[in-house]
């Protein structure tokens, strides 16, 4: 349950609200020699003015980073050799009606992926005998209070 509720947060640092946010692209992954990683393992984020600049820490993967970029559909391009700026414009009504309703869905998948764990559980406790339906309930509880929170934070967050 707890790692339901910390993808969640992963997911909704991921969101962008009215501000600029490096969040944005932190959990933005690039294909690097073979395997997939983060975009704010391969480097630093900051925001400048209307745009992020990505700063790689080796040089190498400027070129691959932009590709990656300019392949999800943003606006990113190479400043110079060392740097990558991601163009960001600014969020009409309509897009954060949109985003309000994704957040809100990823709310209720979480809450869904916490009560099959409950579930799960619970057959477990059944089949073996052992265990706290009790402790399992407010540990679901718990969860679902916890995603609630992240979900009417980052609601507010976009109305704001």
């Amino acid at each position: 349950m707890a790692q339901t509720v910390r993808l969640l947060k992963e997911q909704l640092s991921g969101v962008r609200a009215g501000a600029l946010s490096v969040g944005l692209l932190a959990t933005f992954r690039v294909q690097r020699a073979g395997a997939s990683a983060r975009l704010d393992r391969l480097g630093t984020l900051r925001p400048q003015g209307d745009r992020i600049v990505v700063t790689p820490f080796d040089q190498g993967d400027v070129g691959g980073i932009v590709k990656a970029l300019v392949e999800a559909h943003w606006n990113a391009y190479a400043l110079d050799p060392r740097s990558i700026a991601v163009s960001v414009p600014t969020m009409s009504g309509e897009q954060r009606v949109e985003i309000a309703r994704q957040v809100k869905k990823l709310g209720e998948e979480a809450k869904v992926a916490v009560r099959m764990v409950r579930q799960d559980t619970r057959k477990q406790i059944a089949s073996t005998g052992r265990g706290s339906e009790r402790r399992v309930q407010e540990a679901t509880d718990e969860a679902i209070a916890e995603i609630e929170r992240l979900v009417t934070a980052k609601l507010a967050e976009l109305s704001g």
